[in-house]
């Protein structure tokens, strides 16, 4: 029986966090430690440093006035929970491409990563929850049957899109990137924010790709932003430099 912890940016008592904790407490001992208020978008951002409020509705759930890297933190270093693994959603909007980035679901992983801790991110697509509860069985025994889980990255696992009923299976992805058209529109005080999706041929074996073709994806994504080809880029060409 596993330890977990979970957390999300929607909120402690969102419909997402809500199906996780009735399905992980078939899984194992939780601890739902997450944000008292929406947080989306938060990525590994942190709020407190010095206090934070906490509210306890049961032994076993605690909100915070943070975001979700402060949940996570919160509940490592000040509940003193050690967990075997850290679930993160489910988030109402898929988390694929670019906007990993920008993802407090992503982020809470983050946070659990950097405590050497395996952690798995999980979103549907917009008020998609039925498809995505009734995956989430599938998906959870894929991940601890296979042995999937690792402190070395995280699991970002997106259901497939509200265009489709069933999903065709699981895909192990990349991380796909997409054009987008970013604007916003004057409304006096306000300025409100607009994007459009470009015209764009989905590549195979991202995670772009498998949501959007019925297929639910598991794309392993790294702690913070290393990377090994970059890092092996950068010394070839200082090397090449020195040795002309």
């Amino acid at each position: 029986m596993m330890k977990i912890l979970l957390t999300n940016d929607d909120g402690y008592d969102s419909e997402g966090i809500t199906i996780l904790y009735e399905e992980l407490k078939k899984y194992g001992e939780v601890l739902l430690v997450a944000p008292h208020h929406h947080m989306s978008g938060a990525s590994v951002s942190r709020i407190f440093w010095t206090k934070v409020k906490v509210h306890k509705h049961a032994d076993d759930i605690y909100s915070i006035e943070g975001t979700p890297a402060d949940a996570v933190s919160l509940a490592l270093h000040g509940l003193n929970y050690r967990p075997d693994v850290v679930v993160s959603g489910i988030n109402n909007g898929l988390n694929v491409g670019a906007d990993t980035v920008y993802s407090g679901t992503v982020g809470a992983c983050m946070e659990a990563l950097k405590a050497k801790i395996p952690a798995i991110a999980l979103s549907v697509d917009f008020d998609h929850f039925k498809q995505g509860k009734k995956d989430l069985p599938k998906v959870l025994d894929f991940i601890f049957h296979n042995n999937l889980l690792s402190n070395r990255y995280l699991l970002n696992v997106n259901f497939i899109a509200k265009d489709f009923k069933k999903s065709k299976g699981i895909l192990i992805t990349d991380l796909g990137f997409r054009p987008t058209e970013h604007y916003y529109v004057n409304e006096g005080d306000y300025y409100k924010t607009k994007r459009n999706f470009s015209t764009f041929e989905f590549v195979p074996e991202t995670d772009l790709f498998a949501v959007n073709n019925g297929y639910i994806s598991i794309t392993p994504l790294k702690f913070a932003n290393q990377t090994e080809h970059g890092l092996k880029e950068l010394r070839n060409k200082v090397n090449q430099i020195g040795q002309e």
